[in-house]
């Protein structure tokens, strides 16, 4: 009775744990993102606060062009003084009105500035809104892969279970030694408490979700299986890091042309008209005035500023494009090198997990290998199996981070 009991458990860890490989662990070629993981982006940019901050930024900064045309307030006057005499000999009463202006150009130069602002703080919502599918992404992959883990764990904890309860009723009887049960007890409790770690780490990962989404609605995520990740690239995300150095640079640029125009004069228009009591008609007089910069020491630290504003980001664009650059070398090697090691798991890892399972199991029934090899064999096994899911981590992330072009400017 008790030996069908140990073959009942060993068939049922064999048919197990090379289903856990054939289709837990198998994968097909991704090309395109899953509608989970698509839906999941979309509640993210629907939800999240920190996008909707930059986007009211965005549209604060467009409605701020137009804040280039801001005049001077009209100055509109009344005055009496005794001197000022007409030709009656009496004094007049004269009424008035004042604008100044500054000079035309300058209101062209910081409409330009204003426009710049805007492009850039567009890009920066746009850039924003990328980084967050990618961490939406991220956090995605590692809970698809915790979530695999936890299939193959549970399976496992299972069986180990069973063999803790076959190994004490065959010490009962006689039948085992006293070493032979308490292994398979820790065994079983080392599982178990593997287990739990996992689960912990799922719902870590599922608090790093919900932070990112920000819904209302609780989201889980149903798929548990990885897949080889195979995007289309997409050249518009490194497009758009090389438009932000592109935008960045025409705002310094304009933000000095700005202080060049400012040393140009102001314009200040006046037109006035006096009477009194005695004037049939009124007096009308008008004076246009320009205003130079005579205390310049403030433009002149204004314009240097400006420029080496100008200078400095001419020297971290360079800066950032070779940290670009850099970006796209490393992670395309960091790519190969995943990938070898997933191509190795399919080429062999795989079939080598599957012969040490069968092989374990038959030398076992026939006597060949005791318990305690038995077990170490199963180890070996699911240590290939782990190592392929941790291999297909990285390489998915690897290559999520070069897809959105994640560089660290």
């Amino acid at each position: 009775m008790d030996s069908l009991i140990i073959k009942n458990v060993i068939n049922r860890l064999q048919s197990v744990v090379l289903a856990a490989i054939t289709s837990v662990l198998s994968f097909l070629p991704l090309h395109a993102q899953n509608q989970e993981l698509d839906n999941l982006i979309q509640i993210a940019f629907d939800n999240n606060k920190g996008i909707q901050s930059l986007q009211l930024q965005t549209q604060q900064q467009k409605a701020n062009i137009n804040t280039a045309l801001t005049f001077d307030k009209t100055n509109i006057y009344y005055g009496y003084d005794e001197n000022n005499i007409a030709p009656n000999d009496l004094p007049l009463k004269v009424w008035g009105i004042e604008q100044s202006f500054l000079f035309p150009t300058v209101y062209s130069s910081q409409y330009k500035v204003n426009k710049a602002e805007w492009k850039v703080a567009q890009t920066a919502y746009e850039i924003a809104r990328n980084k967050l599918a990618l961490e939406v992404s991220m956090v995605y992959e590692q809970i698809v892969w915790i979530q695999q883990r936890e299939g193959l764990y549970q399976y496992l904890d299972s069986l180990y279970g069973d063999f803790a309860r076959a190994g004490s009723r065959k010490f009962e009887l006689g039948e085992t030694n006293y070493l032979e049960k308490i292994t398979a007890e820790a065994k079983s409790k080392m599982m178990h408490t593997s287990l739990m770690k996992i689960t912990q780490e799922k719902k870590t990962a599922y608090e790093r979700l919900a932070a990112l989404l920000q819904s209302k609605d609780e989201v889980t995520v149903t798929n548990s299986e990885m897949e080889e990740l195979n995007i289309p690239a997409n050249p518009a995300v490194q497009n758009l890091y090389h438009e932000d150095l592109d935008n960045k640079t025409a705002l310094y640029k304009s933000q000095l042309n700005l202080e060049r125009n400012n040393w140009l004069p102001d314009i200040n228009v006046e037109y006035f008209q006096g009477t009194n009591s005695m004037l049939k008609g009124s007096m009308y007089g008008f004076q246009i005035g320009l205003s130079f910069p005579v205390l310049f020491s403030g433009n002149l630290s204004k314009n240097k500023v400006a420029k080496l504003g100008l200078l400095q980001w001419e020297e971290q664009r360079k800066n950032r494009e070779a940290m670009m650059n850099g970006f796209l070398a490393a992670k395309k090697s960091e790519l190969e090198q995943k990938h070898e090691a997933i191509r190795y798991y399919n080429e062999s890892g795989k079939t080598l997990s599957d012969e040490i399972i069968k092989t374990a199991e038959k030398s076992y029934r026939n006597g060949e290998i005791d318990f305690f090899q038995y077990i170490q064999s199963l180890e070996n096994a699911t240590n290939i199996q782990l190592d392929y899911l941790d291999n297909l981590l990285q390489y998915n992330q690897a290559y999520l981070e070069l897809h959105y072009f994640n560089c660290e400017l």
